[in-house]
C-alpha cells in the first residue's frame, strides 16, 4: 500500500494536482480512494499568491500524440540549441511517428525513439540522410552574470547555487560563468552513449524522483507542461530486469509528433506556464524553504531542492 500511494501521489505532484482533503479518506486518484495521510504535506499550502503566466511560443512547443493521450513539451534553445533544431527536424521528418517508449524504468525515466534502427525509405527522403546525425554535448552553457533568473538554494547539494530561468530549474557555477538544467520530474533529455557525443534522436522524460547525479553530463531540451500524467501511463519494463522492454512485448507508441507552429490553430493549445520571474514567485520559493505552515510543529532545515518547487501550468487565453 506505501509504495502505490507513494507512486499515486508522486504523480498527482508532477502534474500539478491538489489534494484538497489530507486527513480523511476524501480524495479520489486515478480511481482509487486513498487515504493520504503524512505524505499529502507536500501538498499543504505555504500561502496564497497573485501568480503570473506567460504565454508560450508555438514554434517552442512539441506536442506528443502517446497511446495513452497528448503530451505537450517546451523545448528549450537557450539551454540546448542544437538539439532543439534537431528534434525540430527529426519531427518534421516523421522520425517520432510511430516510435515506442522501448526503455521505462519506474521511477526514473521513459525513454523513446527509432532504438537504431534504420529509418524507413520516406523518412531518409525527408531528412535528406540515411543516419539521423550525432549531436555535441550541450548540458553545461556559458551564462553571463548579467542574465536574469530567480534565485531558490546557495549552496544546493549538486551546484554553487540554483535558480530559475523562464520556468526550468538551473544549477550555476558563478566561479566559471557555467549554468545548467536541472533533472527534475518531468525534464527532457536526449539519450546517449558512453561517449559525451553520442546523442542522436533518442530521449528520455525524468518520471520519478529527480536524479541529480546526472546534472551537466546530459543535454536538456525541454519540460512537459502537459499531460505529464499521459507519460505516468506508460507501460513499465519488468522492474527485476534492465529496464529495456524486450521486442515483441507491450510498448506504448507515439502515434505521431508535431511543432506546434506547424499545427492549425484549433490543433494547438493556448497554454501558459507560472512566470518565475515575479515577486509572486520568488515569495512562494520563500514560504516554500521557510514552511511556516502550522502543520511543521517543528520546522525542517530552511533549504529548498527547486526540484521539489512546482511551476504552475494552466490553457486558456491570458
Amino acid at each position: 500500500m506505501t509504495t502505490r500511494l507513494t507512486a499515486t501521489v508522486a504523480r498527482a505532484a508532477i502534474v500539478g494536482r491538489t489534494l484538497v482533503c489530507c486527513w480523511r479518506n476524501c480524495s479520489e486518484i486515478a480511481g482509487r480512494r486513498v487515504m493520504v495521510i503524512a505524505l499529502c504535506l507536500w501538498f499543504l499550502p505555504m500561502a496564497t499568491f497573485a501568480q503570473s503566466f506567460r504565454t508560450l511560443e508555438q514554434a517552442n512547443l512539441w506536442y506528443l500524440e502517446l497511446e495513452t493521450g497528448q503530451v505537450v513539451i517546451e523545448l528549450n534553445d537557450a539551454f540546448a540549441p542544437k538539439t532543439v533544431a534537431q528534434i525540430k527536424r527529426l519531427t518534421r521528418a516523421g522520425v517520432y511517428d510511430g516510435v515506442s517508449f522501448y526503455r521505462v524504468i519506474d521511477g526514473f525515466v521513459a525513454q523513446a525513439g527509432p532504438g537504431g534502427r534504420p529509418l524507413a525509405p520516406e523518412i531518409q527522403a525527408r531528412l535528406g540522410s540515411e543516419q539521423v546525425p550525432g549531436l555535441p554535448m550541450e548540458a553545461v552553457q556559458t551564462w553571463a552574470a548579467t542574465r536574469p533568473y530567480m534565485a531558490v538554494q546557495s549552496p544546493d547539494m549538486f551546484a554553487a547555487h540554483t535558480a530559475f530561468v523562464k520556468g526550468f530549474a538551473a544549477g550555476f557555477n558563478d566561479a566559471l560563468n557555467k549554468a545548467w538544467l536541472l533533472h527534475c520530474p518531468g525534464v527532457v533529455g536526449i539519450a546517449r552513449g558512453n561517449a559525451p557525443d553520442s546523442a542522436t534522436s533518442d530521449f528520455y522524460i525524468v518520471i520519478g524522483q529527480a536524479p541529480r547525479y546526472l546534472d551537466g553530463i546530459m543535454t536538456l531540451f525541454g519540460r512537459v507542461v502537459w499531460g505529464m500524467d499521459k507519460v505516468q501511463a506508460v507501460l513499465r519494463a519488468d522492474p527485476m530486469g534492465p529496464g529495456v522492454i524486450p521486442e515483441g512485448e507491450p510498448q506504448t507508441r507515439i502515434l505521431s509528433a508535431a511543432i506546434g507552429s506547424d499545427l492549425p490553430a484549433e490543433a494547438q493549445r493556448k497554454l501558459r506556464v507560472e512566470a518565475t520571474e515575479t515577486q509572486a514567485f520568488k515569495e512562494k520559493l520563500r514560504a516554500r524553504k521557510d514552511r511556516e505552515h502550522p502543520f511543521f510543529f517543528k520546522r525542517p532545515p530552511a533549504v529548498l531542492d527547486a526540484c521539489q518547487v512546482p511551476v504552475a501550468s494552466t490553457m486558456g487565453e491570458g
